[in-house]
């Protein structure tokens, strides 16, 4: 497993150290998301997390992120302990105008409590109020899946 998880991180280094060799002028966007996490599993009942992302701005319609936090799904049950992760993504956002965009992640999720290494996948939509705070909503899998919603402060 770790094994996997080494070769997961490598492999986005690779490609945003290949893609971000052509960004060097450009500097990264970085925003902070405090989120509210809804499970799809009847383990959980609720979950919060918060997600530190920077952005690279690619093409005029398209940007890089690199992401990481901490987040923590909470077991309906006591039997179970809490899923708490640190997840690992890089992806891609696409700009459908200036305030909605599309965006689609890729990484792992170390799990910490004994719960592993997982794959990360997901994507989702948001909308940017301002300069400053943009509002999201998505959809993930890490182990187990969940919908995330958030509110970004552009750092």
């Amino acid at each position: 497993m770790k094994k996997k998880t080494n070769l997961t991180i490598a492999l986005i280094a690779i490609v945003f150290t290949s893609f971000t060799t052509r960004l060097h002028a450009q500097s990264a966007k970085v925003t902070l998301s405090p989120e509210l996490l809804i499970p799809f599993s009847k383990a959980y009942n609720v979950g919060i997390g918060g997600i530190l992302e920077a952005e690279w701005p690619a093409e005029r319609k398209l940007g890089l992120t690199l992401a990481t936090g901490v987040e923590t799904l909470f077991p309906k049950h006591d039997w179970y302990e809490n899923y708490t992760f640190l997840p690992l993504k890089g992806g891609i956002k696409y700009y459908v105008d200036k305030q909605f965009f599309l965006n689609f992640n890729l990484g792992a999720a170390v799990g910490f409590n004994g719960y592993g290494t997982n794959f990360l996948v997901g994507g989702g939509i948001g909308y940017k109020v301002n300069n400053r705070i943009d509002l999201g909503f998505r959809i993930e899998d890490a182990g187990t899946s969940y919908a995330a919603l958030k509110v970004g402060f552009r750092l």
